[in-house]
């Protein structure tokens, strides 16, 4: 019960950020300090193999960290939530008889799932990476949103917000891999692997 209240708050507090909010639009190629986002401590700025000094792979780069720590962020909510019971309601396959709440989590799942429902979030997925979320020209990276977007006016508070989003997603990528590494090794998921 405690954990579906969790739940429930946190998709709340988190549909205010796609609440609409009116902003200027900027045209950006990347400044400085949009190359200095992410840079924090302890780390500080960590480029071993100098890829920031590449001008015209930065932008890509930075695109490509933001969509794919987005897509991290999902998918650790996607493999624990089912380990700690949440689960829709109904049946994600009428015809073949397969309830939400028999899916399961992590590769497990993948065997579960009907290879035409396979086929769809593919299909899905891949129509949001090339005509919804697809980055435009002359927007900042991960700005993909649309009119409705949030978007801050404000620097030091879009500054803020950017380098958490950036900085969770990087700790997204290494948990889903974590996740993913200890499933194959241990054969278990996580709150099985922790006795909860």
């Amino acid at each position: 019960m405690k954990l579906s209240a969790l739940i429930g708050a946190t998709l709340a507090i988190s549909a205010y950020g796609f609440a609409p909010q009116q902003s200027a639009r900027q045209t950006t190629s990347l400044s400085m300090d949009q190359k200095e986002l992410g840079v924090t401590q302890p780390a500080l700025l960590f480029d071993p193999l100098n890829m920031m000094e590449d001008e015209k792979n930065f932008e890509r780069r930075r695109i490509s960290e933001i969509k794919h720590g987005r897509i991290a962020m999902m998918a650790v909510m996607g493999n624990l939530a089912p380990q700690f019971g949440f689960h829709f309601p109904g049946y994600l396959s009428t015809s073949a008889g397969v309830k939400f709440e028999d899916v399961g989590s992590g590769f497990a799942a993948l065997k579960n799932v009907p290879v035409i429902g396979l086929a769809q979030i593919l299909l899905f997925a891949g129509i949001m990476e090339t005509v919804q979320w697809a980055q435009k020209p002359g927007m900042a990276p991960g700005d993909v949103g649309g009119e409705d977007w949030v978007r801050y006016s404000d620097p030091e508070v879009k500054k803020s917000k950017l380098n958490k989003e950036l900085n969770n997603g990087r700790l997204a990528m290494l948990a889903i891999t974590g996740l993913m590494v200890q499933e194959q090794v241990m054969g278990c998921g996580a709150k099985e692997y922790m006795g909860w």
